[in-house]
């Protein structure tokens, strides 16, 4: 019989992320699940990829955050292979990628595989791994940090790895290193869509599909925005991204200044910075000068909380997302769970939050110009239109629902 002294083993997760618990990157991510992995496991360590230049969050007592491994580069991969165990190990890897690679696939591989190594090496990681209590992995990411998966599987009794569009579909993101060991090495994979589910099946016939679920991101409920004025007739425009090239800010304007010359007041406000926002910003200028009934404001990269708190005071009429690829946009998802109706491109996995069908706004095609998207923001913020969000946000997108919906899935129950 056992020693009624004996210390209960204990349930602890080892969670990789990119920059969380620091207040950048995937934190937008990751701090709608903290609270739900932390009170499905006895302790939750944290270990990340960087340690970039932002403030860190405040995390619950059983949470700790070991610290980060570092960022990946060609000396440190190959500072990973000066352990023999760990070399012979990085070869075994790259080899199980199978055979007929290209050239830059070969490459890509190597480059991941010794990165691995690298990794399992770093003192975070030695920290979290050295413990005799049962240890679960989730790796919030399919690639970078989760090049670490094969050295850890040994380790730990389940491993968990949530893909996104960005580290999975290699139509749009290109070549994903290291799929069959990080994604074979894995228990359960939670993709953040249907779409990314039904592409693993067909792309990655190694994996049991009683092993992939769709366990959608979300973002928290809001109070409902204080109702607008009917008085007022101005469209009202939101949209919020990094200005970026695929993001399309330019096509956003065009549209508003579309709206603007069919005779509509039109206050088109953009939150999100980027490398093309200076660029924006003159031709938005332009814009305004040359075009009545057009204002735009452009405040910026701004704090979330920011961003929500505009939506309740003064609310959209419509947001809009014009990008050429997305999984599901998080700030859609924003939007919705104050009822905004949405116009979007229908890329990605868009459709599983947009789409009139839904009741939530409107899907565009990515090649329509201005004026096709001008007339579906006409018809979303028409008086007698019925578009409203929040339902299909309620049912999918609650980041609370899907939070425990995820922690089950990490520590391996089915409902």
């Amino acid at each position: 019989m056992a020693d009624s002294s004996e210390t209960v083993k204990r349930n602890r997760l080892l969670l990789l992320t990119h920059q969380y618990p620091y207040d950048y990157g995937d934190a937008a991510f990751i701090r709608n699940e903290i609270d739900a992995l932390a009170e499905a496991f006895d302790e939750v360590l944290i270990v990340s990829l960087t340690a970039p230049d932002a403030p860190l969050l405040p995390l619950r007592p059983n949470v700790r955050f070991l610290g980060s491994v570092g960022t990946i580069s060609a000396s440190r991969a190959i500072r990973g292979m000066l352990n023999p165990a760990r070399a012979i190990r990085a070869i075994r890897v790259f080899f199980g990628e199978g055979f007929g690679r290209s050239a830059s696939k070969l490459r890509s591989d190597l480059i991941a595989a010794t990165t691995g190594a690298w990794i399992a090496s770093r003192t975070p990681i030695r920290e979290a791994t050295n413990g005799r209590e049962p240890l679960a992995i989730y790796s919030f990411w399919g690639v970078d940090i989760a090049y670490v998966l094969p050295w850890l599987r040994r380790r730990a009794n389940r491993i968990a790895v949530r893909v996104h569009r960005y580290d999975l579909d290699e139509r749009t993101a290109g070549y994903r290193p290291l799929r069959r060991n990080v994604l074979g090495t894995a228990d359960t994979i939670l993709t953040i869509a249907q779409s990314g589910r039904d592409y693993l099946l067909e792309q990655a016939p190694y994996l049991a599909p009683e092993r992939i679920v769709v366990r959608h991101l979300g973002t928290p409920p809001q109070p409902m925005p204080r109702h607008a004025d009917h008085q007022d007739e101005v469209v009202r425009i939101a949209s919020c991204s990094s200005v970026i090239p695929l993001k399309r800010v330019d096509l956003i304007l065009r549209t508003a200044s579309e709206l603007a010359e069919r005779g509509h007041t039109v206050a088109w406000t953009h939150f999100g910075d980027g490398p093309l926002l200076e660029e924006i910003r003159a031709e938005a200028e332009r814009a305004v000068q040359t075009t009545p009934g057009l204002t735009i404001e452009l405040p910026g990269r701004l704090p979330t909380d920011e961003i929500l708190a505009r939506y309740r005071e003064v609310p959209p009429g419509v947001f809009l997302n014009l990008s050429t690829t997305e999984g599901i946009p998080v700030s859609a998802m924003e939007a919705a769970s104050y009822g905004i109706p949405i116009v979007a491109t229908n890329v990605g996995s868009t459709h599983e939050l947009v789409g009139e069908d839904l009741g939530s706004g409107i899907l565009v095609d990515v090649r329509d110009d201005e004026r096709r998207i001008a007339s579906a923001v006409e018809r979303v913020v028409d008086p007698s239109a019925r578009y409203d969000s929040r339902a299909v946000w309620a049912q999918r997108f609650d980041s609370a629902a899907n939070a425990r919906a995820a922690a089950r899935s990490v520590l391996g129950l089915t409902r």
